[in-house]
């Protein structure tokens, strides 16, 4: 029977690879900006809310900066990839960062329709309690033969890698005793998916699919 896992905190980390540095992607900066303003008005950007960066003055720190949600997300824009990053993921705004990364990664599709996703990459962190057993006892089942010479045992962790299948190119698992959240559970799922075979108006609900799969899979469920 799966254990109830009361999810406290959250976080997120997406990214869209490109298949391909895209050298021209700046070459019409206005017409990019103008682009993405149009998509992510819904989702309360203003102009404010976007910048360009050029850090060290290097390619691989030239990118467009956008923030969403008063600063719950952070999305950028590099010559090889957009990256977004949720540092706080409320229960409430996990169907709205879903659609604000939807229209972002189309908004620049339709600016530059000759580029290709090579890969999208899902990371999520979740910190929380379970119901009638604690993170030490449930975390035992993973670990059996613990070292005893150096000292009293206070958890165990572990990580677990999964090669390809379907349209997943490889996935991982990591559970161990939160450093965050006191007498919670930390669970992290990454997924990487190949973009030739998941539409990006999907990225949403597999991306969700996934999460609740792999939390069945270690015997823990999300409470509805």
């Amino acid at each position: 029977m799966p254990i109830n896992f009361n999810v406290g905190r959250a976080d997120l980390h997406f990214e869209a690879g490109f298949s391909e540095p895209d050298f021209a992607l700046f070459r019409d900066t206005p017409a990019l900006l103008r682009q993405l303003v149009k998509s992510l008005e819904p989702h309360g950007v203003r102009l404010s809310d976007i910048r360009i960066e050029q850090g060290g003055g290097t390619a691989a720190d030239f990118h467009v900066l956008c923030c969403l949600f008063n600063l719950l997300m952070t999305l950028r824009i590099h010559l090889d990839r957009i990256e977004v990053i949720c540092p706080e993921l409320p229960r409430d705004y996990v169907a709205k960062f879903g659609a604000a990364i939807v229209d972002a990664l189309a908004a620049v599709r339709f600016y530059r329709p000759e580029l290709r996703f090579r890969a999208y990459a899902l990371s999520t962190g979740l910190h929380g309690t379970l119901d009638g057993k604690s993170p030490k006892d449930y975390l035992s089942r993973f670990v059996a033969n613990i070292p005893i010479g150096l000292g009293s045992s206070v958890g165990t962790g572990t990580v677990m890698y999964f090669g390809a299948e379907a349209e997943r190119l490889m996935c991982s698992v990591t559970v161990d005793v939160s450093s965050v959240v006191q007498d919670s559970l930390f669970v992290r799922t990454h997924v990487i998916w190949d973009a030739k075979r998941v539409e990006i108006q999907s990225l949403p609900k597999i991306g969700e699919a996934f999460v609740r799969q792999a939390l069945t899979e270690i015997g823990l469920r999300l409470p509805q």
